[in-house]
Parts: C-alpha cells; sequence; structure tokens
C-alpha cells in the first residue's frame, strides 16, 4: 500500500489553532515579514494591540485605529519549510503530496468557515494585474462577512484579504469593525500595509 502524505489534512486541521505565541514587537514583526518575503509599513493612526489566543485562525499582530473602529490582525504562512519537505516527496514514488502553492486554496475556504460559524460566504478576485502591481503577489482576494466565532468576539462585521507568492509565503490580513457604512473606508489605511517584496 502507498505511503500517503496528506499534507493539505494535516495544515487544515492545525489552521485554527494559537501555540500560544508571543506577542511581537513591531520590529518583530517585521523581521518576521522580511524572513517570509514580505514588507510591512505601519498605517497612519494605528497602535498595535495584543494578540488573543483563540480556536479560530492563528495571528502573529494585530494593530487597531485611534478610536478602536478598525482592527487589524495578520496571518503569515512561510512556504520554504513545507517546499523542501515537497520537493523532496518528488522523489519518492511511494509518496504523494500536495503542491504548497495550491495550499492557500483551501486555507481561505476554511477560513470563511471558522469565522462564521460555518456559513459561506462568496470570495471575490483580485484581477491578476492589479495583485501583482498592487501586492507583488501572484494570486490575491477578499471576502467581508458577518462573524461568528471566537476570533472575531468584539466585532460584528469582518473582510479578509487573501494574498499568496507562489514558493514564497501565504498571508490572510482580516479587517474588523463593528459598522457595515464606513467598514470599507476605514479599511483602506491599512489596505496596503503588508506587501510581497
Amino acid at each position: 500500500m502507498k505511503n500517503i502524505l496528506i499534507t493539505f489534512s494535516f495544515l487544515m486541521l492545525f489552521n485554527g489553532i494559537n501555540y500560544g505565541q508571543n506577542q511581537l514587537t513591531i520590529n518583530e514583526f517585521k523581521k518576521l515579514c522580511n524572513n517570509s518575503g514580505l514588507k510591512f509599513k505601519m498605517p497612519q493612526g494605528y497602535k498595535t494591540k495584543n494578540v488573543k489566543e483563540n480556536r479560530d485562525l492563528a495571528y502573529s499582530f494585530a494593530i487597531i485605529n485611534s478610536d478602536a473602529s478598525m482592527e487589524i490582525r495578520y496571518t503569515i504562512w512561510s512556504l520554504k519549510p513545507i517546499l523542501k519537505e515537497y520537493e523532496e516527496s518528488l522523489k519518492n514514488k511511494k509518496s504523494m503530496m500536495i503542491n504548497p502553492n495550491n495550499i492557500y486554496k483551501g486555507r481561505i475556504q476554511a477560513n470563511v468557515l471558522n469565522m462564521t460559524g460555518g456559513k459561506m460566504y462568496n470570495i471575490g478576485s483580485f484581477p491578476p494585474q492589479a495583485v501583482k502591481k498592487e501586492f507583488n503577489a501572484d494570486d490575491g482576494g477578499s471576502c467581508f462577512f458577518e462573524f461568528n466565532c471566537e476570533f472575531g468576539k468584539g466585532y460584528k462585521y469582518g473582510q479578509f484579504m487573501y494574498l499568496h507568492k507562489n514558493n514564497i509565503a501565504d498571508v490572510i490580513i482580516t479587517f474588523m469593525s463593528n459598522n457595515k457604512k464606513t467598514h470599507s473606508d476605514l479599511m483602506m489605511a491599512g489596505f496596503h500595509s503588508l506587501k510581497f517584496n
């Protein structure tokens, strides 16, 4: 019988567990970004906010604006470690592993379900030329939804933006607010805060 590595399922299982991550300073987060092929620019009028442990989506950094009307949380998965595993699996005919550049597609679907308590929302894709120009990413998109989860406690509305760069990293940036009318305007201050190098 073939030895099958189901990496996708393994990653999805642990997608929502925060492993007691330490609170990062802005400089530590910038270093994490740099090591993952990204650059971070703090939006004007924002300050850091403590990371809350939760079972829906692990994140390593959060910021909030001056009147607490918009919080932004950042989740980054570097693809470099798993790419090495994938390349090794290609040498073994008895093993099968999903290409790490395809994992983000499942991650974003699972994220919608985690954020909404199982309700599916439409995930829109950014035009390829725009996502390349604005974020230096190979794919990206966003989804607006109403929270029904531990992650979103204290907020009614969420919008996550996903970014993917082949062989480099996957990113989910979550924008959180309580006012549907002002949500889009509020998120624009931090919309381009994280980009690929």
